[in-house]
């Protein structure tokens, strides 16, 4: 029944029939009623049509069915009686629909589920009531979502995952002890994320992790206790991360002895004397570190600044590593790069002060700030 313009599931096939395709149809509708005839399915394929609704509890006679597919469709929320009765489901594909929430408890109606595609849905959090039930779950694939946030305890009923795939979403920073249940995970997948913290020692409980993606995200420092982990693993990609060459990364850089493949992928980004280099060429006495130094904070122009107007102020700083600005209003508020609106400090320390009132003249500090030390200078400004 592939690709015949079908707008419901037919009732005229045999009712002892165990395998049935429905691909690449025209179904919108799933009810308890469509398959109440076909209680023998142990396979049923309903990829590529347009579902964007499924009725209450609309599998419940399927008690054998072990493989589904609902891949393709419009599916938008995932919720908690979507999979009643499926006890014997094994394999579940959902990857290409619009899912943007799966309810508490989804799956706790699959126990024995050990396989499930997610990937390329809408899915922008993760929380640890997602995925309870199947606890045999061997191969989870959330890549190309949008998930910015990963609760602690998300993947801890499922202590057999040995495929976890997350590359290419938003994801920030992983939790730690995220993965301190999964022990015999072999192949983690987190490439082309904003990862700009991970915990490597929490891999050193999984027995035999094998491959390990972390390219292309915002990853800046290495722990000495990393090489250890990253060298009993045999596939390794740590590549296009902002390496920061300077003193935490020298306890590394020491363990280095070119033997290794990952060792070539450390490509520093600062400080600008190192930009580009490989870490394994540079003498671990070279990596130092340094307080931060503001080396100019002023207005960029000395036109008299009149109401209305735009204020543009910089505060340039050095150190090693890269010093963060931090600019205090008059008003005593914060502005930093993560700030938007009126009043925004980009990577340069250009400060922009739009539509300006006479609330913005008085007093600016301009902090700058790394993990060994601060310092800051003061700049008093006329409206």
């Amino acid at each position: 029944c592939i690709g015949l313009g079908l707008t419901s599931v037919p009732q005229d096939l045999p009712t002892n029939i165990v395998f049935l395709e429905l691909h690449d149809n025209l179904i919108t509708t799933l009810s308890q009623s469509n398959f109440s005839r076909y209680r023998s399915l142990e396979t049923l394929h309903l990829s590529s049509n347009l579902v964007s609704t499924i009725n209450y509890t609309p599998f419940y006679y399927l008690q054998n069915l072990t493989q589904l597919s609902l891949s393709r469709n419009r599916l938008t929320v995932l919720r908690a009686d979507m999979f009643t009765r499926l006890g014997n489901l094994r394999t579940l594909f959902l990857y290409n629909n619009e899912i943007s929430d799966i309810q508490a408890g989804t799956f706790n109606p699959t126990p024995q589920l050990r396989t499930l595609y997610l990937y390329r849905n809408k899915l922008t959090s993760l929380r640890s009531d997602m995925f309870t039930g199947p606890g045999d779950l061997n191969r989870l694939e959330l890549y190309s979502n949008t998930i910015a946030d990963i609760q602690s305890g998300t993947f801890n009923s499922q202590p057999f995952l040995t495929y976890l795939y997350l590359h290419n979403n938003h994801i920030r920073s992983i939790p730690s002890n995220l993965l301190i249940h999964q022990r015999t995970l072999s192949d983690l997948r987190l490439s082309d994320n904003n990862i700009a913290m991970f915990s490597f020692k929490d891999l050193s409980t999984i027995e035999d992790i094998s491959i390990l993606y972390l390219h292309n995200n915002r990853l800046t420092t290495l722990p000495s206790t990393a090489y250890d982990i990253l060298s009993s693993i045999s596939d390794v990609n740590i590549e296009n991360n902002p390496w920061q060459c300077d003193c935490r990364i020298a306890p590394f850089r020491m363990k280095m002895n070119g033997s290794l493949s990952f060792e070539n992928q450390i490509h520093c980004a600062e400080p600008s004397k190192f930009h580009g280099q490989n870490l394994i060429d540079i003498n671990p006495e070279d990596l130092t570190c340094e307080v931060p130094t503001i080396t100019r904070f002023q207005r960029i122009t000395n036109d008299t600044l009149v109401q209305g107007k735009t204020l543009y102020l910089v505060c340039e700083a050095s150190g090693i590593p890269t010093p963060d600005i931090t600019v205090i209003l008059p008003s005593g508020l914060n502005a930093t790069v993560t700030s938007s609106g009126r009043i925004t400090v980009d990577m340069n320390g250009i400060i922009t002060i739009t539509s300006v009132t006479a609330d913005d003249a008085g007093l600016y500090i301009c902090v700058a700030t790394n993990p060994f030390g601060s310092r800051f200078a003061t700049l008093l400004v006329d409206v």
